[in-house]
């Protein structure tokens, strides 16, 4: 049963029985009595949690509606075997989790601009299109597209437009990151890799360099141009209790450049373009945009295990 609708019975319960609701005393005369009670009583959240999750955006509510919740939660447990309004209660949960989906979308594509909103109408012909089988409305060089084009076609364009919405919303991080580089660029001992990430020498390794796919033990700190720490392999480090073990080729670009060019035993400080590191993602630290600055050492390159013959 997915959390998000293992809600509150009991809580729910004690609200509408403040309100003058008839809800009949529980009978345990048998195990079935007993089991429906509890699994009430263990799918059960508190009122405030039913309030927390009726008050987030996405499902277009707010925490002053637990009646209303609950009541639409009763009709469609005391539904039964009604195969009418069992269609109708799946259509509502279908309805709401499409919405909250086009709730996230809404957010990428307009970058958190509460004013604009994807059209309900248009949403719900192309949904019957599509059920139906039916071309749509919509061209795509010049032919009407179906079902499949539809959703060959759509990631692309929320692609596109919540990338264009998030170079508007952080052009300033942008501007910045690029006279971070820029300037990164014209220090005595900077060097440039292919692809435009720079770095610069602190200790010289005689070692040698990894090749993409081997696995390295490397020690590092990641940080933002104004010196937040983001990450470091102190805070997951591996057996060794220093280093952190990662495959050349699964990182950014920008660090996988500065690995394939590293002699083990150097340390490195690395200073990656935003367009060779996330470019226009987004995390709960890390901008869109963001030059980011790692301080390198290359410790080892494990060797690849050969069975025993």
């Amino acid at each position: 049963m997915k959390k998000i609708f293992s809600v509150a019975l009991a809580a729910g319960v004690l609200v509408l029985t403040a309100c003058g609701d008839n809800t009949p005393s529980p009978k345990m005369e048998t195990a079935g009595d007993t089991i429906s009670y509890e699994l009430g009583m263990s799918n059960a959240p508190s009122e405030a949690e039913l309030k927390m999750y009726l008050s987030d955006p996405r499902t277009g509510s707010d925490s002053a509606y637990v009646e209303e919740f609950m009541k639409g939660f009763r009709e469609a447990i005391e539904a039964g075997g009604d195969k009418k309004k069992a269609a109708y209660f799946a259509g509502l949960q279908a309805g709401a989790q499409l919405k909250m989906g086009m709730k996230q979308v809404e957010a990428a594509i307009y970058a958190d601009d509460s004013t604009k909103h994807l059209s309900v109408k248009n949403f719900l012909a192309g949904f019957k299109a599509g059920m139906e089988g039916k071309r749509t409305h919509l061209k795509i060089d010049g032919k009407l597209i179906d079902r499949q084009t539809a959703m060959m076609d759509v990631n692309e364009r929320i692609n596109k437009e919540a990338a264009a919405a998030a170079e508007r919303k952080y052009a300033d991080n942008k501007e910045q990151s690029t006279k971070f580089i820029e300037a990164k660029s014209k220090e005595k001992d900077v060097n440039k890799l292919e692809g435009g990430t720079l770095y610069k020498v602190l200790t010289a390794g005689t070692g040698a360099t990894p090749k993409d796919g081997q696995r390295v033990n490397v020690i590092y700190e990641g940080k933002l141009t104004d010196g937040t720490v983001f990450d470091a392999s102190a805070q997951h480090p591996g057996p060794d209790g220093k280093s952190n073990p990662m495959v050349v080729g699964q990182m950014i670009a920008g660090f996988n450049a500065a690995l394939k060019a590293m002699p083990v035993g150097s340390t490195w400080e690395i200073y990656i373009p935003y367009d060779q590191a996330y470019n226009d993602q987004q995390s709960p630290v890390i901008k869109p945009y963001s030059a980011l600055i790692f301080t390198v050492t290359l410790v080892s390159i494990e060797e690849d295990k050969k069975p025993a013959n």
